[in-house]
C-alpha cells in the first residue's frame, strides 16, 4: 500500500452493462466512492501447502516407505548425483521435514504428514500478515482485494484522475471495527479466501486497525419488483459485481441513503448535462430521449456512426457516463449495431491470446441483448469478423464454437 494518486475501479461503462445485461436490472444512477477498509495486522502460527518439487518427494518417500536411512542410500536407490542428495537433504531439514539422529535420517510428523497427503507442509512460527475487513460490517474481504497492491489505497489526497467525467469520489464513513471479526475469520472454513492458510494457530491482532480506502463504482439499480439494489464494483473483479461488498452497503442505511440523495441531486440536471456535452462534442442536433425504461438514449443515423462519423462503432449501445448520470449511444439500423457487435469484441478479445471460451460466449450473449440483436450464430459473427479483416477475433470465435457443447452433449 503507498499513499498518493487513486487509482480508477473498472470502466464505469462496464459496471453499468453488467448490471443492466448481465444481472438483467436497470441501471438508475452511478457513483464514484471511497468504500472504508478496515486494515488489521495479525500474528499466528501458519501451515502452508505447496506442491512437492519431484526430487524432495522422491527422497521423503525413500525414507518413509523404503527405509533409506542415509544420504548415501538415497542417491544409489535414485540414480542420483551425492551433491544434490545433500542439498535435498539440508532444504527438508531446514523445512523441518528431516531430521538425523547417531547418523541415521528419519522424518519428523510434519515430513509424515507431507508424504501422506502429497504435499510439503511449511510451519512458519510468527507469521505476519494484512487483513482487509468491510468498514461497514467488518466482513473480510477476498483475496482478489490484495492483488498487486492497487486495490485498496491509504487515505484519500483530494485527487482522482482517470475517474470518469465529473465525478469526485465520496468518502463513505467507517463504523467501528468488530474485534471478534478476527476471530471469526480464523474459525471459518472458508477462510483460505480471505487471505488466511487453512493451517493456522494462535492467531491475534497486532495493534490498533488502520481505514484505508477502496475505490469502487456503486450501482443504483432497479430489479423487476421495484426493489433498489447497490451493486459494488472495484478493480478485483475486472468488471463483475462484488456480491459481499454489495450486501455491506444494501445494510448499511447511512450508504443507501448518501446514494438515494446524491441520485435525487443529480436527476434534476441530467438532460441538461446531457445536452450540453452533446453540443460541445458537436451532437447538438441529437437530443437525448427518454426509453420506456426511464433511461437516457441519444439515437444517430447510420451516417453519423463508424468510418466519416464522429462516434466509432464500438461506442453505439454503449453508456457514456456523466457525474453520476448517464445516456446510451444508440442507432436504429440494425446492421450497424452488427457491426458493432464484432468492434466490440474485437477490441475485448482480438488481442488475447488466450482466454475462456464460456466466459467469451457469456459475453457474446451479453453484448447481443445490449444491441438488441437476439442470439447470434458463432460462425456467423466469425465469418463477419473475417469480412472485417479482425482475423485475431475471428480465432477467439472459431475456438469458442469449437469448445460449445453438441447436440448429443446436451442431452
Amino acid at each position: 500500500m503507498s499513499a498518493g494518486t487513486l487509482q480508477a475501479p473498472c470502466p464505469p461503462y462496464l459496471a453499468l452493462e453488467n448490471a443492466a445485461y448481465t444481472l438483467g436490472m436497470r441501471p438508475t444512477g452511478i457513483h464514484a466512492v471511497l468504500l472504508p477498509v478496515w486494515c488489521v495486522q495479525v500474528r499466528a502460527t501458519v501451515t502452508e501447502a505447496q506442491p512437492y518439487d519431484l526430487i524432495d518427494r522422491f527422497v521423503e518417500r525413500g525414507i518413509a516407505e523404503a527405509g533409506l536411512a542415509t544420504a548415501g542410500e538415497l542417491a544409489s536407490f535414485l540414480a542420483l548425483d551425492p551433491a544434490l542428495v545433500a542439498q535435498v537433504l539440508a532444504f527438508l531439514t531446514a523445512i523441518g521435514h528431516v531430521t538425523e539422529d547417531a547418523g541415521r535420517l528419519g522424518l519428523t510428523a510434519l515430513g509424515h504428514r507431507s508424504v501422506q497427503d502429497g504435499k510439503r507442509y511449511t510451519v512458519t512460527h510468527g507469521d505476519r500478515r494484512s487483513l482487509y475487513f468491510d468498514g461497514f460490517r467488518s466482513g473480510p474481504l477476498t483475496t482478489a482485494h490484495y492483488r498487486n497492491d492497487t486495490v485498496v489505497r491509504v487515505p484519500y489526497d483530494g485527487t482522482a484522475p482517470g475517474w470518469h467525467r465529473g465525478s469526485r469520489p465520496h468518502r463513505l464513513m467507517a463504523h467501528p471495527f468488530r474485534d471478534e471479526a478476527v476471530r471469526e475469520l480464523a474459525d471459518a472454513p472458508g477462510r483460505e479466501g480471505f487471505n488466511l492458510p487453512a493451517g493456522i494457530d494462535g492467531l491475534e491482532r497486532v495493534g490498533a486497525p488502520e481505514c484505508l480506502h477502496l475505490p469502487a463504482y456503486v450501482v443504483r439499480a432497479a430489479e423487476d419488483d421495484g426493489r433498489t439494489r447497490h451493486l459494488v464494483y472495484t478493480r478485483a473483479l475486472d468488471g463483475e459485481h462484488d456480491v459481499l461488498l454489495s450486501a455491506a452497503c444494501e445494510q448499511t442505511p447511512e450508504c443507501v441513503h448518501a446514494l438515494r440523495n446524491e441520485e435525487l441531486a443529480a436527476a434534476r440536471s441530467v438532460e441538461q448535462r446531457i445536452t450540453g456535452w452533446l453540443s460541445g462534442q458537436g451532437l447538438g442536433r441529437y437530443p437525448p430521449v427518454r426509453d420506456s425504461q426511464g433511461a437516457w438514449r441519444v439515437t444517430l443515423p447510420r451516417d453519423r456512426v463508424g468510418a466519416g462519423g464522429p462516434v466509432g462503432l464500438h461506442r453505439i449501445g454503449g453508456f457514456v457516463v456523466l457525474g453520476g448520470s448517464f445516456f446510451q449511444f444508440w442507432c436504429e439500423d440494425r446492421d450497424t449495431r452488427a457491426w458493432a457487435l464484432v468492434e466490440r469484441l474485437d477490441r475485448q478479445f482480438g488481442a488475447r491470446l488466450r482466454h475462456d471460451p464460456v466466459g467469451f460466449r457469456a459475453r457474446v450473449d451479453s453484448l447481443c441483448r445490449q444491441l438488441e440483436l437476439g442470439q447470434v450464430d458463432l460462425e456467423t459473427l466469425r465469418r463477419a469478423a473475417v469480412a472485417k479483416g479482425k482475423h485475431g477475433l475471428a480465432e477467439r470465435l472459431r475456438a469458442a464454437r469449437l469448445a460449445e457443447p453438441t447436440t448429443d452433449d446436451r442431452k
